[in-house]
């Protein structure tokens, strides 16, 4: 009987954000200055700016999850790194490039971090548009959730996938 309690127990905790009808939001207002989009707890945005990661500390966020590459134009992750952790937040790397493909180890990557920190705030995840964010998510919402390759990409979409050639990434995953 315990041991079927513990389990229960387990079961409701891991699939807790699952209980709410609609648990997406579109545009959100997060700072003055970016908007997201999100999924319970866990936000979806394009690149913060310096002030936006103050912003975020004071709103609550506790977890940035960046999934840039470590170099990008003028972007150096480095930079952004010691901006959140002397903000006090975790901070994670783990980029998905031009290249790569979606691959069931990486959305474990991503999906290992969120687990690991959402209980003690809000979680950031970002790239630089939105749009690799939004194809780990759709990846995730197929292989940890089981949700069908139509739904899974039509909340990619509706939660920030834009670009053409990433999403033919995502039907390329899902439709492995």
């Amino acid at each position: 009987m315990k041991l079927l309690l513990i389990l229960m127990t387990l079961i409701l905790v891991s699939c807790s954000h699952h209980g709410r009808s609609t648990p997406e939001k579109t545009n959100v207002e997060i700072t003055k200055n970016l908007t997201a989009n999100s999924w319970g707890d866990i936000y979806f945005s394009a690149q913060p700016s310096k002030s936006d990661f103050k912003e975020l500390q004071k709103e609550g966020f506790k977890t940035i999850i960046n999934l840039r590459g470590k170099v990008e134009g003028d972007y150096k992750e480095s930079r952004e790194r010691k901006i959140v952790k002397k903000l006090g937040m975790n901070y994670y790397n783990v980029p998905f490039n031009k290249n790569d493909k979606m691959t069931d180890e990486y959305v474990e990557q991503v999906t290992s971090k969120v687990m690991k920190h959402r209980q003690e705030g809000k979680v950031l995840i970002h790239c630089s548009s939105g749009n690799r964010v939004a194809l780990w998510l759709g990846s995730h919402f197929k292989k940890d959730h089981g949700f069908s390759n139509e739904r899974s990409l039509e909340l990619a979409k509706k939660l920030g996938l834009t670009n053409i050639g990433v999403q033919k990434k995502l039907e390329a995953y899902l439709n492995k």
